[in-house]
């Protein structure tokens, strides 16, 4: 029973047994085909250094964002410190001018209230001076009334009538005593009016010195509340330039990420592949021709080649990397025809190839179709040169629709163009 026709638990397992003999054991190449296999092994050799210093380069291109990374780590730790140092000096200047402020407040209340009893003065003053005022013209109307009528209207009515005389002294002593009432009072009052002045004084004395306490506490809270509101932009600046660096950080960290994914996806790829074509081609004992562009294998699409087969600097990565086929120009949905007869290998997803198929076509040689948009055929199913074996698409590692064609002779990738 044939490996095609295995359960494909069996069939993988005898596939990666057969692969591990060939690593051990080297095949013994039939006579003639010693100087084809020297000059395969030649090349392979220099294709293992060209790889290397790929490899090479790559390992400078984590190294260079692993640099990036750290140097964006050190400086988000120097602007952390920054950061805590600036929102002290944020915390000493805002406690300042709340202290400042409460001051300023405890002025302000000090201020309105003195202007409230400075005002209450004024008005008891004002209360004081017409009270003075009025008793005053009380004094000056009694005094005239008194010299009006105890004058010469009195003594000459004691004289015509004796008897009179107790009773005009009695009266002129009463008017003399209101009188003197009269000025008690008006010296009380003016006595009241002197004490309130003094009071109105000092109380415009301490509203003056209050009010200049408060003009220069204003000052003071005006020029703390700048100084915060400095300190404030200091540590904004700060916040602002680590959200920066933590981008940078992010993206040195995603640079690193995609660049070891990446390569390790498509170097782990082609060792699949490579592993799996040695094991499958292994129980064939005839070997392909090293071809020289005479049209061995039957042309996948029409289109001409726009990416030869070597070293080219790769269209999403941007860095020179080893192109192990060659790129055939066709739309999306284009057919895609068998190189050679033979049977399927691989049919699905392979990382960056996308939707692929590998066909093996006896001999050491297989053909690789990769970015399909479908695939017609499966894993282990006869293929005749010619047939349809899927539709051109751009799935996997593509920046627009072609097909990737590979050409493999015992699992390793040579140039298609001199079997084409």
């Amino acid at each position: 029973m044939s490996a095609a026709i295995l359960p494909p638990a069996v069939a993988v397992a005898m596939i990666l047994v057969l692969g591990a003999l060939l690593t051990l054991t080297p095949l013994a190449a039939p006579s003639g085909e010693g100087t084809a296999l020297a000059v395969s092994t030649a090349g392979l050799q220099e294709k293992l250094q060209d790889n290397k210093a790929q490899l090479e380069k790559i390992r400078q291109n984590i190294a260079k964002a692993e640099a990036a990374r750290k140097a964006a780590l050190g400086d988000i730790a120097a602007l952390d410190q920054n950061i805590d140092a600036a929102e002290k000096e944020l915390r000493i200047a805002t406690a300042a001018y709340e202290e400042a402020a409460a001051k300023l407040d405890a002025l302000r209340t000090e201020l309105d209230a003195v202007t409230i009893q400075l005002n209450q003065k004024r008005d008891e003053l004002q209360r004081t001076e017409a009270d003075l005022h009025t008793q005053q013209k009380v004094f000056n109307e009694r005094m005239a009334n008194i010299y009006k009528s105890g004058g010469r209207t009195m003594f000459l009515a004691a004289l015509l009538d004796p008897g009179s005389i107790t009773d005009l002294m009695g009266r002129f002593d009463l008017l003399s005593n209101i009188a003197e009432q009269d000025n008690d009072l008006l010296t009380q009052i003016e006595d009241l009016k002197a004490k309130v002045e003094g009071q109105k004084a000092a109380l415009e004395v301490e509203r003056a010195a209050v009010s200049q306490l408060e003009q220069a506490q204003r000052a003071t809270t005006k020029a703390l509340d700048a100084q915060a509101d400095k300190k404030q932009a200091a540590v904004d600046e700060l916040e602002t330039a680590r959200s920066a660096k933590e981008k940078v950080l992010a993206a040195a960290e995603k640079d690193k990420a995609s660049w070891a994914r990446q390569e390790d996806e498509l170097s782990a790829e082609s060792d699949r592949i490579t592993a799996q074509l040695k094991a499958a081609q292994q129980a064939s004992t005839v070997r392909a021709s090293s071809g020289g562009g005479g049209g061995q294998l039957y042309r996948p699409v029409p289109g001409p080649i726009t990416s030869p087969y070597g070293y080219r600097i790769h269209p999403i990565f941007h860095v020179r990397k080893m192109h192990t086929g060659v790129d055939m120009t066709a739309g999306m949905g284009t057919p895609i025809h068998a190189a050679e007869g033979g049977s399927v290998v691989s049919a699905g997803w392979r990382g960056g190839y996308g939707k692929c198929v590998v066909i093996s076509h006896g001999g050491g040689l297989a053909t690789l179709y990769g970015h399909l948009s479908t695939i017609s055929v499966s894993a282990g199913q006869k293929v005749g040169r010619g047939e349809v074996i899927g539709k051109v698409g751009s799935t996997g590692y593509s920046t627009g629709p072609h097909l990737h064609f590979e050409v493999r002779v015992d699992g390793s990738p040579v140039n298609p163009a001199n079997y084409l």
